[in-house]
Parts: structure tokens; sequence; C-alpha cells
């Protein structure tokens, strides 16, 4: 028995220079532990005392999960000094630690070997090597242009309220949206204020639904915008465009029915505006986190319905986080399979390949799973109503930064427990398991008769 673990060991175990899984972990735990190191130091705060351990290393993880979630008050803890570093790990956290240091390298004037091309198309989710040199300076391209023009909204719109300080919080705040971070650099309780203000919503709407869409999509739809025919899309770039407005519809419509009357939500809007809200809580649980709303004051039905949108998160190949809507899409056809009497799950008139259903069940059982598990830690650890609980987890997971407000209220072993949340949903399930379990041995060459098993 010893001897067969022992071989499965040696199978699934690669040094982390063959393992693109363990590479990719491993890159984005560095650059953490470096943010950390920042973090602790006296200038990175406003009084000088610097922060301790623990808090310096879950804002690290917050940021390069870009996540959000915060132990310390954003605004008034940390110096400039200190959300400029913060800024840099979120950038490097949402393009992927591989993607900036591979365009680094090109700015270099290096070339890019095939380890680091394979590294790329697993950090990029693309299928395909060939042109995906292209496809990195594409990226790169599109997200400093699109955080440039949201950081021109954001330094005219935040003008009024916090000054001359607009000019460097605005591109600040830019990119902590499109990366679908939830971090604000700015008051907490400005948002809130701003509930009304229909620039500030409408910028950072579209900062978060396109940095939440997904990169090889977006592209598909650019290079089809002069056809302008829904059937000329990729099929990835059809279920995206489905899932995301279903989503927001369908959230938008419910979180405005369950808090029309709540006083200390939506009640003492406007219609106009009450719609405006709801809209924006559909939105920000696509994994970015930035609230207009008290969180703290949702009915719970608000509360599990927004658990069920950070679950489900953004597009793949993209700065959100989540299962991802593709991922749930399938495993939503493969259910709808076993009622129509068909032998392959099948949508929009494509065939979904086999591994495809077995890797999105996969994704889900392991993400309910690693939920499941903290949600129970953090329940025995705490004296705070489950639910609750239940929400920080689900937005640690789903890299959102959502918050009842707990957040700094919760023990030591809860915090490093939220940030190995974290830190596996940013990275994927999938690559925490293929960091450890990678197996490389060959397929067998038989195959074995069918068994018969109740269901």
């Amino acid at each position: 028995m010893i001897n067969k673990l022992m071989g499965y060991f040696n199978e699934s175990y690669q040094p982390a220079g063959k393992n693109p899984y363990r590479l990719m972990a491993l890159s984005f735990l560095g650059v953490m532990s470096v943010g950390t190191a920042l973090l602790m130091l006296p200038i990175a705060t406003v009084d000088g005392r610097g922060t301790n351990l623990v808090d310096a290393a879950f804002t690290a993880v917050s940021c390069v999960s870009v996540t959000g979630l915060a132990t310390v008050d954003t605004y008034h803890h940390w110096s400039l000094f200190g959300k400029v570093v913060m800024t840099i790990l979120i950038q490097l956290g949402g393009l992927g630690i591989v993607t900036f240091t591979t365009l680094v390298t090109l700015l270099m004037g290096r070339k890019i070997g095939l380890r680091n091309r394979l590294l790329l198309q697993e950090d990029m989710g693309n299928d395909q090597q060939s042109g995906i040199i292209g496809v990195l300076k594409s990226i790169c391209a599109f997200t400093f242009a699109v955080e440039f023009v949201g950081a021109l909204v954001y330094i005219v719109q935040l003008y009024p309220y916090i000054g001359d300080s607009a000019w460097y919080i605005g591109p600040m705040q830019a990119i902590s949206t499109f990366c679908n971070a939830g971090f604000v650099f700015f008051d907490n309780n400005l948002p809130y204020v701003m509930v009304s203000d229909w620039l500030f919503n409408v910028n950072t709407e579209g900062l978060i639904v396109i940095g939440s869409f997904g990169y090889l999509a977006t592209f598909d739809i650019w290079r089809n915008r002069s056809k302008r025919r829904f059937d000329e899309l990729r099929l990835n770039t059809k279920i995206m465009l489905v899932g995301t407005i279903s989503l927001i519809a369908l959230g938008t419509i419910l979180i405005a029915a369950i808090e029309w009357n709540n006083p200390n939500t939506l009640g003492p809007l406007t219609a106009v505006d009450k719609i405006g809200a709801a809209l924006f809580q559909a939105i920000t649980p696509r994994t970015a986190g930035i609230a207009t709303v008290d969180y703290g004051q949702l009915h719970p039905i608000t509360l599990f319905l927004t658990i069920i949108l950070m679950f489900i998160g953004g597009g793949a190949n993209s700065t959100a986080g989540g299962v991802k809507i593709t991922t749930i899409v399938v495993a939503f056809l493969a259910v709808r399979t076993l009622f129509n009497n068909r032998p392959d799950v099948e949508v929009m008139e494509r065939r979904v390949s086999t591994v495809t259903v077995f890797k999105a069940h996969g994704i889900i059982l392991l993400s309910l799973t690693l939920i499941f598990l903290a949600t129970c830690y953090l329940a025995w650890d705490e004296n705070i109503p489950f639910i609750n609980l239940l929400f920080e987890v689900t937005s640690a997971f789903g890299t959102v930064g959502l918050s009842t407000g707990i957040t700094p209220d919760l023990s030591e072993s809860s915090k490093w427990v939220l940030m190995l949340v974290m830190f596996t949903g940013r990275v994927g399930v999938m690559t925490m398991v293929g960091t450890w379990a990678l197996k490389t041995s060959a397929p067998k060459p038989i195959s074995y008769p069918e068994g018969n098993i109740l269901l």
C-alpha cells in the first residue's frame, strides 16, 4: 500500500520548473509575500507605526487576488505610499503575474521561451499557442486604455467631493474597479452618498462589466463589429453575452423587488434612483465589491441572492473571480441533457466536449467544498450569524470584496483561512489541484467493462 502511494506521488509530483500550475501559484504567492513586506513598513501607514503581519498579509493577498476585503480602513490607515503599493499589487493581480512579467520581458527586447508561452496560455485561458504574444499585447493595451478613460471620468466626478486628491485617487480607483478589486481609495462612506450620482454609477458599472466580461470574448465582439451578427460570434462569446445580460437583468429585478421599501437601503430613494441602485448592486457582485448601499442592512434573501451571484462571478480570461458564467452554463446544459433524450451536451448547434463537462462539474464541486469547509471553520471560531459568515467566505472565494462589515472583527485564524480562500479563488481550484496532483503518466491502453451504479 505504501509503495502504491509513493508511486502515485512520484507520478503526480513535478518540479516547479516543469509544472505550469505550480509556477503560476508560486508567482502569485511570491508577489503576495513582497507586498506583505512592503505594507508592513512604517512609511506605508498614515501614523508611521507600520502594520502587523496578519493585516499586512491580508491586505496584500486581497490586492493580488483582486478581492477587496479589508481588515483596516483603506482610506484612513494607508499612506500614499501604501495606496500606491496596493494599486500596483491590484494591477499585477488583475492582469496576471505571468502576463505582466512577460510584457516587461518584451519591453526589454528579450525572447519568450516555450515554458513562458505555456504559462501564458494557462494564465490567459487561451487554447492556442499561436499568436499568444499578440493576444498578450492586445490585452495590455486594452487594459491600460480602459483604465485611462475610467481614471479621467473618476477625476472629474470625484473632484467636487475630495478636491485635488482626485488627481491621484481617480487613477487608483479606475485600476481597482476595472480589475474588479473592490477597494475604495477614498472614504468608504462616500459611495453611499453617491448612490444617486449617475456619472459615478455608469463609470463604475462600465469598468466592472468590461473587466469581468473576458478579454477574448471582448476581442471577438470587436472583430465582428462590422457584421453585427450574433451568429458570427464564437460560442464562448455568445454564452457570455446571454449569461451576463440575464444575470444583471434578473439580479436587478429581484434586488429592487426585495429592497424597494427597506428604509435602510433603497427605501429613501426616488423610483428612478431605486432602479439605478438595484442595477449597481446586481453588477458589483460580478466580483467588483464596490457598494453604494450598506450590505449590513440588506434583507437576508438579498444577501443569499448576492452570494449566488458572487459564486458565479464573471467570465473566463477576465479580471473577475467566481466559478465563471460559462462553467455554470455548461453544468446547466449537462442537467438539461438528462431530460432531452440526447447523447451529447449541446448548445447553439454546437456539442460540448465530455472533458469540458467533467471540468465544469469538478470546478463547481471543489469550489463548493472549499466554501463549505471555510464557512464551517469560521462558524466554529466566530460568534457571528451564519449568513454573514457564508457571505464573507463566498465573497473571498469569488474575489468580490463585498462584506456585511465583519472583516475587521474576525480572529487571526479566521483571517488566515480567508487568505487561503482568496488565494484559491484567484488562481483557481483547478490550478490548486494541478499544483499538487498533476499526473504525467501515459493513459492506460485498456478500457474497463462498464459497471452499474444506482443513482
